[in-house]
Parts: structure tokens; sequence; C-alpha cells
């Protein structure tokens, strides 16, 4: 019964045996979004339906039934849908229903407040409403004929891309930032807007749901959060270039970088989780990506003398983080509210700047971006200073334009000038001010870096002779694969042995959605037995029937520092 299993998952979250998220997923439910919906709305109201359980007595009257069952119930009879149950539950709580209503509205009395919401306590109350962001898939559709389909599916669009692009054009970016702030707080239910920032991103308002939009399904727009957009926008690798997603799943920056490098030159996507790597690898390739190998395997094993990752110039890493910026996250209905402890925070920022000092070692590499979606300064410009001194030979460049207003700066007086100057260059967002998840952005250049200030035909040229000795390549290890192979005359051919890949979705913004019900860090597939090598069977894409893909397992990696058997899926 659908009360039962919300009485289990909220006992759970209140002992902090896991994310809302991820019990609700783990419940095997039918119908997750009904279940997740319940037990975040009476965890919301918890300390308002606990004190009108009390009062009414409801616990002493009905022995039998337990707390957390008993509080989702309430939840629904009071404030909700209405009850969803049957027999002796509802018998019960149709007897309360009196008792239970008039302790409602006595708190309310005494409280002298008109609307339950007015009896939340503040942090909950105070929590803000964040809009819904939707990045276009460049790689499927432009901003034009997204813009057309929603306009045609019934949103009114209240700033188009063209007047978003004439007015980023000519005014003043800070300006540009704080009118487009305005427009987002003021956006209506079935508005949206195009994003005054980001040119492949439109905004709609709070609690729009475009899960089942025609767009979402095949694809051309992703549902992720701002936030998540601006690591690869700051990065901006040239088409042709050799990248490397050192913290990549579930991928949504993983895709957004092919899409800005038009699917030309390679992206070298790692992840350790196994989960979160098959989560990885079937949403990018769901996004139409096709220049990206993904291996299961920690960034910091990775050799950077590597024949292949040497040559990478172009590096982004957004490594765990105490998540303190994600609003989008239900959690907080059970925090607290003191935070991650100091330990917790100089823990996660050992491990940060050790990924960070890694990316920098790459012998070729000329630009890196680090990110998190903390608000701590510990995994923040404190990192950046530390690697800025262990890494004399890169520097750090400014992020601020063209987002403005974006950007700001710890205005705490006890700051050294150098610590001044790092956060004045470094991108930072607080929920409350911008409207998107809290983040930091810090963009490190090598100094002796060229980049040549290629226009569309050089990058295009460029990324032609890449492709070129990519292809070579390829052609290269295939006539090696039919040197090293046993001749048929001698030695029958052993029978290739076909798997599926059978996968879940992740299909939001990096597990920042509440709506999004899938968990990348518990997706479970039936192929994590370990193969030296494993044929794919070519499937057809899930949206529009597009051309097979084929993919290729292998392991061990080849770029691991340590001999460990390692996944790597190569789209071809």
């Amino acid at each position: 019964m659908l009360y039962i299993e919300a009485g289990k998952i909220i006992e759970k979250a209140q002992n902090k045996e896991g994310s809302i998220k991820s019990l609700v997923f783990k419940s095997g439910s039918q119908d997750v979004k009904q279940l997740f919906a319940l037990v975040c709305k009476t965890l919301k109201y918890a300390s308002i339906l606990e004190q009108v359980m009390a009062v009414a007595g409801l616990l002493q009257q009905e022995k039998w039934l337990k707390g957390p069952v008993a509080m989702s119930m309430t939840y629904d009879l009071l404030l909700g849908k209405g009850l969803r149950c049957r027999g002796k539950f509802k018998r019960a709580m149709k007897r309360n229903t009196p008792s239970l209503e008039a302790a409602l509205a006595d708190m309310k009395k005494q409280a002298k407040v008109a609307s339950v919401d007015d009896l939340l306590p503040k942090q909950i109350r105070d929590k803000v409403a964040m809009p819904r962001y939707v990045r276009v898939n460049t790689l499927k559709t432009t901003a034009e004929e997204a813009e057309d389909t929603f306009k045609a599916d019934g949103y009114e669009c209240v700033l188009s891309r063209q007047e978003a692009d004439e007015l980023m054009q000519d005014s003043d970016p800070t300006i540009n930032s704080t009118q487009g702030i305005h427009h987002i707080k003021s956006l209506q239910p079935k508005q949206f807007m195009a994003d005054m920032d980001l040119s492949e991103v439109f905004v709609f308002a709070p609690g729009t749901d475009l899960h089942d939009h025609n767009l979402f399904k095949k694809k051309q727009v992703l549902l992720q959060d701002k936030a998540s957009c601006i690591p690869a926008k700051v990065l901006s690798p040239a088409p042709g270039s050799h990248v490397i997603d050192g913290c990549a799943a579930p991928g949504n920056k993983t895709s957004h970088l092919a899409a800005i490098m038009q699917n030309t030159g390679k992206i070298f996507a790692f992840d350790s989780a196994k989960g979160r790597y098959h989560s990885m690898c079937k949403l990018v390739p769901n996004a139409g990506v096709t220049n990206t190998t993904f291996y299961n395997q920690d960034f910091l094993e990775t050799n950077p003398d590597d024949d292949e990752l040497s040559s990478v110039e172009y590096i982004l890493v957004d490594p765990s983080c105490s998540g303190t910026g994600m609003v989008a996250r239900q959690d907080y209905l059970t925090d607290s509210g003191e935070g991650p402890s100091r330990e917790r925070l100089k823990l996660l920022s050992r491990v940060q700047l050790k990924i960070l000092n890694h990316a920098l070692s790459f012998p070729r590499v000329k630009r890196v971006v680090y990110s998190t979606c903390s608000i701590h300064a510990e995994e923040n410009g404190q990192v950046v200073k530390q690697a800025l001194d262990e890494n004399p030979q890169f520097e750090l460049k400014r992020v601020l334009p063209p987002w403005g207003q974006l950007s700001t700066v710890n205005r705490s007086g006890n700051e050294d000038p150098e610590m001044k100057k790092i956060k004045s260059l470094c991108l930072r967002s607080l929920p409350d001010e911008h409207r998107t998840n809290g983040f930091f952005v810090a963009l490190f250049e090598k100094k002796d870096a060229t980049f040549g200030g290629e226009d569309g035909d050089e990058q295009e040229v460029r990324g032609q002779k890449r492709n070129l000795e990519d292809d070579e390549e390829k052609i290269e290890d295939e006539e090696e694969e039919i040197q090293d192979a046993p001749s048929p005359k001698k030695k029958k051919s052993k029978k290739k042995k076909h798997k599926k890949l059978s996968l879940e979705v992740a299909s939001d913004n990096e597990g920042n959605d509440e709506n999004n019900m899938v968990d990348p860090e518990d997706l479970v597939t039936s192929t994590q037995k370990k193969k030296k090598k494993v044929d794919l069977e070519e499937t057809p894409s899930e949206e529009d029937g597009s051309d097979h893909e084929r993919t290729e397992v292998v392991s061990p990696s080849k770029h691991s520092k340590k001999k460990k058997k390692k996944n790597r899926q190569s789209l071809k």
C-alpha cells in the first residue's frame, strides 16, 4: 500500500539511512513519482503533522498504526488529495478526522495565521523555488526550432532567443544578468524565456514538468540546471580538440561538451562508480554524441603520459563535493541545518585538490575548468589557491564576462589580497540571488598557451585535420588486429558471444531534479560481470529509430597507472 511504502521511506530518511530519492528508487514501487511526491510533502509538513496528531491523540486511539504511516495519511487527509486507501486504514482515519481538523484549526488560530504554510519552520518556508532550466541539444535541433515547438504546444514565450541575443550584444553583461534574473523571478505557469547568459538555455516557471514532452523524449532538449551548463561553456573546447571529462557521470556535461565541439575530436569520459558509469553510457549516446569514449575508471588512475591522453588540451573536473548549493535536492527536509562538518569539508577538499592537480599535470593541457556545487570556501577558493601555488605554470582567468552579476565575492574583511583576487576571477552563484543552484567555477590556463584566435574556418580545418588523424589511428589499430589474428586455416575461430547492454536511463540534470526519479548511483545493469572483451549487439536508438550504433567494451584500460581491469565503451 502507498502509505506503508511512504512510512518506511520517511522513517529511513529521518534516520539518515539514505537520500530521499535513492530510498524511493530502491523501494521497488510501481509508481515512484507518486511515492516521491507523497514522501516529500509529508516530510515538508512533518513538524505540523506531528503536532496535530499528538493533540488529536491519533496514535493513542489507533495503537496499531505506525507513526510515519499515520503521518503520511494525515497529510493526504488534511492537506493533500484526500485518502487513497481502503479497509481498516481508511476507517481509522475517518474516525479521527474531526479531532485532526480541529487540532489544525486551533494551531492556525493560536499562531494567528491563515495559511498552513505560515506554520512551517523558517528554513523550509524560505526555501527558494527554482525555475526549470532546459538546455537545447544542438546536436539534434536548434534553439529557434525548440522555441517554436514550445510555443506551438501552448507555452508563452516572454523573451525570445532573438530578443535575448540582441540584448546580450547591445548591453552591459551585468545589466543583462540583472534583467534576466528579474524576468526569471516573474515567470508564471506556462511561460518561458530565453536565458540571458547562455544561448542554448531556456527557462520555465518553477514546477514545470517536461518529462513527457516530445522534445525531451527525443533528447532534443535536456533538463539540466543552469549551474550544470556553465562549466562546459567556460571550457569551450575548439572543434577537433581532445578533451577529458574527469568526473563525467551521468553525462550531461559530457554531451554539452560534444555539442560545443560539434561532435568532432575526442572526449574521454571517466567515472569510477559502476552505476553512474552505465547510466552515462546510455544517456550520452541517446543525446546523439558520437565522439566520446567512456571509462569505468577513477580519473586519478589515468596516466598523463599515455600516448592517447597526452594529446589532451582541455580538461573539465567537477569532483564530488558537499552539494550544499543544491536547492533541488529534497534532503534538506530531514537536515538539522548545521551543514557538513569541518572534518568532512577538509576531507573533500583534499580529494578535490588532488583531482585538480592531476588535471593540471597533463603535458599538453592548456585549459582546465574546476567546478563544484558547493558554497563553502574550503572546497572552492581555497582549493584554487593551493592549486595555483603548486602549479605556477598556470594562471587563473576571469570567468566573469559575460555572466556579469552571477559572480559574487565574499566580503569578509579578513581575507588576504590574493584570495580576494582569486574570488574576483571565479564564478560563484547563490540560489536566492541568482535563481540557480549554488555553484563555483574556476578557469585555469597555461601561461604559455596559445589559442590562436581561430575563426570558424580555421577551427573547421583544425577539426578536419584532427579527425583525419583519428581515422588513421583507427585504420592502424584495425590493421594490427588483423595481423595479430590467428589464421582461420590453422585454428578455428571461436564464436563471438553477444550480450545486449541492459541499462536504466538517468533522465534529468545529474540528479539535481526532484522530479527525476532515476538515481544514477543506484542504477544496476545485467552486464557487470568482468569480461576481457565483449562485442555488444547493435541496437536502434530508443527515441527516433535513428541509425544503429555499435559500442565496444574493452578491459583492462590502457590508460590506468595500475594494472587493473577497467571497462571502456567507445562510440564509433
